[in-house]
C-alpha cells in the first residue's frame, strides 16, 4: 500500500448561490448524468432545476443527487445529450487550510431484551463531524456563515485522484489561537447534517 502525503489533501467550502443555465454534463452509463465542471456540482437545496435533452424539456423521470450535480434517469438512453439549469453553490478552496481532522460514525442502539444476559446492539444513524485548522487571515468566511448560521457544504480530497468527501454541515464553533511566538490560527468545529458521499 502507498503512503499518502498530507499535503495533497484539498478542502472546499460553498460560496454564495449561483444561477446557470445550460449546464453541460458526462455519463458512462446513458443513465446517470453528473454536470461536467467539479467546481460547480453542487446544487443549492429547494431551488428549482430543469433538465434538458438535445435542448428540449424532458418528460422523463430522474432524480436528482443535488450534493454531487447528478440525474439518473429510469431508463438507459445513448441518444440523450443533457444539460442543465440551477442554483448551485460554487466550491472554493480553504485558504491557508493546513489542519483537518475528519471523522465518520454509526451510532450503536442497545436493542436488548428482558432476560437476555448479553447486550444486544444494532446500528443506528450515521453521520460525519471534525474539525478545520486555517492560519487566520483577512478572510472570515468560516467565521461569518458560523455566526450567520447557515448551513455549508464542505468538501474534502484526498488525493487529487480520489473521489470527494461532500457534506452539509453545520459550523459549531470558532476558536481563536493566539500567541506571540507562532502564527494567528483559526479551528472550526463541523458536524454533518443528511447525507453525506464519499
Amino acid at each position: 500500500m502507498t503512503a499518502r502525503a498530507g499535503n495533497e489533501v484539498d478542502v472546499k467550502i460553498s460560496g454564495d448561490a449561483v444561477v446557470a443555465t445550460g449546464l453541460s454534463t458526462i455519463t458512462s452509463d446513458n443513465q446517470t448524468y453528473q454536470i461536467e465542471d467539479t467546481l460547480k456540482q453542487v446544487i443549492k437545496e429547494n431551488t428549482p432545476v430543469t433538465i434538458y435533452d438535445n435542448g428540449v424539456v424532458t418528460s422523463e423521470k430522474y432524480t436528482i443527487d443535488r450534493l454531487n450535480g447528478k440525474i439518473e434517469f429510469e431508463t438507459i438512453d445513448a441518444t440523450r445529450i443533457i444539460t442543465i439549469d440551477c442554483t448551485y453553490l460554487p466550491l472554493m478552496t480553504v485558504a491557508e487550510a493546513h489542519t483537518a481532522d475528519f471523522n465518520d460514525e454509526v451510532e450503536t442502539l442497545d436493542a436488548t431484551t428482558f432476560k437476555c444476559n448479553y447486550r444486544k446492539r444494532i446500528f443506528g444513524l450515521q453521520y460525519a463531524y471534525g474539525t478545520l485548522s486555517h492560519f487566520n487571515i483577512l478572510d472570515n468566511l468560516l467565521r461569518n456563515a458560523l455566526l450567520k448560521r447557515n448551513m455549508v457544504v464542505l468538501e474534502i480530497k484526498f488525493t487529487e485522484i480520489d473521489e470527494p468527501v461532500r457534506m452539509y454541515a453545520m459550523l459549531e464553533k470558532n476558536e481563536l489561537k493566539l500567541a506571540v511566538d507562532s502564527i494567528q490560527d483559526t479551528t472550526v468545529s463541523f458536524i454533518s447534517s443528511g447525507k453525506f458521499y464519499h
